[in-house]
């Protein structure tokens, strides 16, 4: 299935060969350095019922938020690292914390790349710090309101659609330059009951002036592999390819679609392609607090919660810098068990890792 038109895109996961000089570095006993990009999760609360939620478990024990202060600790802690980016995701909507706009601010003042991913429901209250953005990623995941009702527990629909249009008039800053990683991104995870909508959020999203429509199957979260009842058919994904192929006749120089599938298998399932997770060192998230501390750290986007792969209660950012590459993170690594884990986002990371770096399959030297 043919994921884009053109490959010189932010989805392609190509670009990560760039980094390979930089994880080379990444040996038993050595100096690991910083990773290019941390996420940080202002809050574990949210206003939705996506039926696919991966964070409901966290959201059940863990109903904490970052404190403005803790927020921009962590904001100067990464630029004296030497992190180059954050993803502003969650747990949680980013957006309810009051104090995200502070950190967005914070992190563009230190010169950090900031993406964001969100509802889209609070868009309005946050116009101003979301210009300074690269990329805002708005999850809707319909076409249309009866859809989204139905798979996100709200009628939520036509106010996030208005929200971006308030957004996309803003016309200034970061987030609208030129360049396809730059704008608005209209996210859509792919389910069986919303399949047939995807022509229709298409045209909506170009419409409403979003840079492009970006399409992934949903996975498994990681404390329900095998327990999802939910499964993408053979009509499924034959529909999906019909809709895709209507959707991609709508793309021009100012939009695109992206039907992003290399990290799953033929029938979407998951595709954990590689032995041992490299990716732990590669980034990593900040969140908050299990209980008595500032934020907790996690190792993995996709085990959020996982008591096994999370650093809990910690007081200060540099106890992050502390345990990067330290005999103890290592330890962690040796206890990963890839077979365990959901849908791996960081797939394409550890491929390279093991067969570019490790293997030199590709004598990358030679240009």
């Amino acid at each position: 299935m043919k994921e884009w038109s053109s490959k010189w895109n932010p989805f392609n996961s190509d670009k990560l060969m760039a980094h390979v000089y930089k994880w080379k570095q990444i040996k038993r006993g050595k100096k690991i350095p910083a990773p290019v990009l941390v996420t940080v999760d202002p809050t574990n609360v949210c206003n939705l019922h996506c039926k696919w939620c991966n964070a409901d478990f966290i959201q059940k024990q863990n109903q904490n938020s970052l404190s403005k202060k803790t927020l921009r600790d962590i904001a100067d802690f990464i630029k004296k690292w030497g992190v180059e980016s954050v993803c502003i995701a969650g747990g949680g909507e980013p957006t309810l914390n009051p104090h995200t706009s502070d950190f967005i601010n914070r992190c563009s003042k230190n010169g950090i790349k900031i993406g964001i991913v969100t509802n889209g429901t609070l868009i309005d209250k946050h116009l101003e710090s979301l210009k300074k953005c690269t990329w805002v990623g708005v999850s809707i995941d319909a076409g249309t309101p009866k859809t989204y009702k139905k798979l996100k527990g709200a009628d939520k629909f036509n106010q996030v659609i208005k929200n971006i249009i308030k957004l996309n008039k803003v016309q200034k800053g970061e987030l609208f330059k030129p360049g396809q990683g730059h704008g608005v991104s209209y996210k859509y995870l792919l389910h069986p009951g919303n399949i047939k909508d995807v022509f229709k959020a298409a045209k909506i999203a170009k419409q409403i002036g979003c840079r492009n429509l970006h399409i992934r199957p949903f996975g498994e979260p990681w404390d329900k592999i095998g327990k999802v009842e939910d499964k993408f058919s053979y009509s499924d994904i034959k529909e999906f390819r019909e809709q895709l192929i209507k959707a991609r006749k709508l793309e021009d120089k100012n939009f695109r679609v992206f039907g992003i599938t290399h990290k799953f298998d033929g029938d979407f399932r998951r595709k954990n392609d590689f032995k041992n997770c490299y990716a732990i060192f590669m980034t990593g998230v900040f969140s908050p607090p299990s209980s008595k501390g500032n934020f907790d750290y996690g190792m993995c986007c996709d085990r959020r919660g996982d008591k096994n792969l999370t650093l809990k209660d910690l007081t200060k950012p540099k106890q992050v810098k502390s345990f990067w590459g330290s005999k103890n993170h290592w330890k962690v690594f040796d206890k990963i068990k890839v077979k365990e884990c959901p849908r791996c986002t960081y797939q394409p990371h550890n491929q390279i890792f093991e067969k570019v770096i490790l293997e030199d399959n590709t004598t990358y030297e030679f240009i």
